[in-house]
Parts: structure tokens; sequence; C-alpha cells
């Protein structure tokens, strides 16, 4: 299949460069968030485990979530740019920041939508036991294997007089937690009317994930493909452009888990009565660094 150039219209790349402008405008805020303030969910929240704060764990999520956003930002909308730069956009890239934003933002989401602050800190721990799990799978040595054997069972020891292993629980899996995500924020009236139904956000993710991983259906579902010369019998030469709306959708999705997950953050660390001056500054920093269009 031979890729094909097609110029894009405004209105379908202002969508995009929202989302990209947003991962900024976050960032700010994120930065303007210090340490949990007295009495904030969050301290009590890290007092059910305060030996990996459930905050700085968090934090940690919502920051790797920007991240992958501000390369996308860095892409659709340069701060920097040469009047003769082209910006090529193909499906995957796109689809796999996302995909990995999502996966991110949605774990601090997760937790923090626990609604007490031991459910909170039972979902923490359990994404930290998942973790540690991940990290001992990943060493190389058995002495490091041990040394993350012992770390496990330490944490267990250290909450064993108010809650089991098997009450705290597994992961339920980067799929469970997106849509459970997506719903709250959804429940907010800050997401696309579509992409509030489970199945509209499954198809999303796994999409982007099959993306990420070089599969096929998505190479056909998430572009327009066309039948050009038949260079056997039954087997034609192919043109694509990736689908503008897919594109739309999963970045919609992306931006609303992440704006949500940062501005929850400021709630739980108790800062909602700053959260005004924190937005102004923050929009202030975005507006003096953002390239004004000579045509704009």
């Amino acid at each position: 299949m031979a890729m094909k150039k097609v110029p894009l219209a405004r209105e379908i790349m202002e969508p995009w460069v929202a989302v990209a402008q947003s991962s900024r405008l976050v960032n700010d805020v994120l930065s303007q968030i210090g340490e949990p303030l007295p009495g904030s969910n969050f301290e009590w929240v890290n007092a059910h485990y305060p030996f990996e704060r459930s905050s700085d764990w968090c934090r940690e999520f919502l920051a790797a979530a920007i991240e992958h956003m501000q390369l996308w930002a860095d892409h659709v909308a340069p701060l920097r740019f040469h009047e003769e730069a082209e910006v090529i956009h193909t499906f995957r890239p796109v689809q796999t920041l996302s995909r990995a934003a999502i996966e991110a933002a949605s774990q601090a989401v997760w937790v923090m939508d626990g609604g007490t602050a031991s459910e909170c800190a039972r979902r923490h721990v359990c994404l930290v036991l998942d973790d540690l799990d991940q990290q001992r799978k990943a060493a190389q040595s058995e002495e490091r294997k041990n040394h993350l054997k012992a770390a496990r069972q330490l944490l267990l020891e250290r909450l064993q007089s108010d809650i089991s292993e098997k009450d705290i629980g597994q992961f339920p899996g980067y799929m469970n937690i997106v849509k459970e995500a997506a719903a709250t924020v959804a429940a907010k009236g800050t997401v696309d009317a579509d992409l509030a139904h489970p199945e509209v956000v499954e198809r999303l993710w796994r999409a982007s994930a099959g993306s990420a991983h070089g599969k096929r259906w998505p190479s056909l579902e998430l572009q327009f493909v066309n039948p050009e010369e038949e260079i056997s019998p039954g087997q034609f030469a192919t043109d694509r452009i990736p689908d503008p709306a897919a594109i739309t959708h999963i970045l919609n999705l992306a931006g609303s888990i992440l704006s949500y997950g940062v501005l929850r953050f400021a709630d739980y660390s108790g800062y909602t009565p700053q959260l005004g001056n924190i937005l102004a500054t923050a929009g202030e920093n975005l507006g003096a660094i953002i390239p004004r269009r000579a045509d704009a």
C-alpha cells in the first residue's frame, strides 16, 4: 500500500491542536501543585500507606501522560517552525501516543475515584504490588528478583493488620481501568457523548493498542484504503489515507482523561481554592509562547 498525501483543512486540525495546547496547559497546572495540604484527601489516603505515597504515584502517572501528549503537541503544534516545514500525519504515532497517555492518566483517575480514603489506598497498593511484580519479571539476576520478592513481602507485612493480599486484589488491567476512567470523566460531562459508552472506549483502546503493535486490522479500519491497479488476479495495489475522525476520537479521549486527572489531582491535594489563579497563570504562560498565525 502506498501512502497518499492529502492537505488537511484547518477545521480538521483545530481539535488536534486544542488537545496539544491543553497538554501544555495541564503540564503547567501540575507543576504549580505542591505537596498535599493539611486536611486534603491525599493526606488521608497517604496515611494508609505512607511508605509509597499515593500522591507521588498519581503525580507520576499524570506526568507520564503529559510527556506523551507533549510529544504529540510538538508534532502538530510546534512552538517554533520553519515556514517551509511540512508536517505529515500518519495514523500509528498518534494512536500510540494517545494510548500511552490514556493508560497512564487512567491509573491516577482510577485511584482518585475510590470514593473513600481506604478504597483509594487499596487501589494504590494494588498498583504498587503490580509494579513490583512487573519489575521482578524484568529483573536479570536472581539476587535482584529475590530483593523484589522481599520488598513485596514487606509491603504485605506492613498492611497485614489492616488488609489481606486477597482483599487488596489484582490490577484489573488497562482495558478495565480505561473504561472506568472514561466513565468517570463522562459523568462530569467533559467528554464527547459517544465516548461515554464502554464499547466505544474499548474499541478505541483496542485499535490504539493494535496500531502500536503493528496489527493489520487498525491499518484497514482507521484509514481510507482505496484500490488501484490489479497486480494479480484479485489482488490490487492500494493507496491509504488516515481517517481524521479516528485521530480526533482517540485524541479527545486522551485529552479528556488527562485534563480531568490533573484537575482531580489539584482537588485531592487541597488546591481547589487556588485553582482559579493556577489556571489563569497557566493560561497566561501558554499564551506567551504560542506562535500566532498570520491568517488568524
